[in-house]
């Protein structure tokens, strides 16, 4: 009884040895056939040239994050969609940022009253970046025609169109005053420290105390 005892506790210590192994060899198989099915992309730098150098005396007061939903559709007039059309939906986020570009100033923008008063000209605020982020804009759904391939310069026409619907509705919703009021803020902060009491930014015909 004994020995039948130890045979049967051996030949499942060698059941369960087995088992193991065979697990290991499992998982050593769909690693490597994951490894072979599984593309592997390289990246290679064929060369890098800079162009321009540029000073920028470029002043940034205001931000918006902006999302953009569009589609653009390609289609043929005697050709109905589902045989020969072309539509993508794009799901865009965007950041648009403005200022004022302080290397346009002109002599006489910026002088001094008998007072003591600065009498600041500042130029108009602008847009000086206006980008898509990446990391969250996605095609949302793609249609291509039974009869014809996908056109793969859609995609990118899309950006270019979400990148503009960015800007118009970040200026739609006056990123552009903001722009002018930050940056009014920010300069007058740095003429107060320099001992200036009273700062004056003249647009037109209206001077704003700041």
């Amino acid at each position: 009884m004994t020995i039948q005892y130890a045979v049967r506790r051996f030949a499942l210590f060698l059941l369960a040895i087995s088992l193991i192994a065979v697990g290991v060899l499992l998982s050593r198989a769909w690693h490597t056939a994951t490894n072979v099915t599984k593309p592997v992309e390289t990246e290679v730098d064929l060369g890098a040239v800079t162009t321009r150098i540029r000073n920028l005396n470029r002043l940034e007061t205001a931000s918006m994050h902006v999302v953009h939903v569009s589609t653009i559709t390609q289609e043929y007039k005697l050709v109905p969609n589902m045989f020969g059309g072309d539509e993508l939906t794009l799901y865009a986020a965007g950041d648009v940022i403005a200022g004022v570009d302080l290397a346009t100033l002109h002599d006489g923008d910026i002088h001094r009253r008998l007072d003591g008063t600065v009498i600041v000209h500042l130029p108009s605020p602008i847009v000086l970046v206006t980008r898509i982020d990446n990391s969250e804009t996605r095609v949302v759904s793609r249609k291509t025609g039974l009869l014809r391939r996908a056109d793969p310069g859609l995609e990118g026409r899309a950006r270019l169109h979400a990148e503009g619907g960015v800007r118009s509705e970040a200026m739609r919703r006056g990123i552009l005053q903001l722009a002018k009021e930050n940056a009014q803020v920010r300069i007058a902060e740095l003429l107060h420290a320099a001992g200036v009491q009273r700062v004056v930014f003249e647009d037109g015909t209206n001077g704003t105390d700041r």
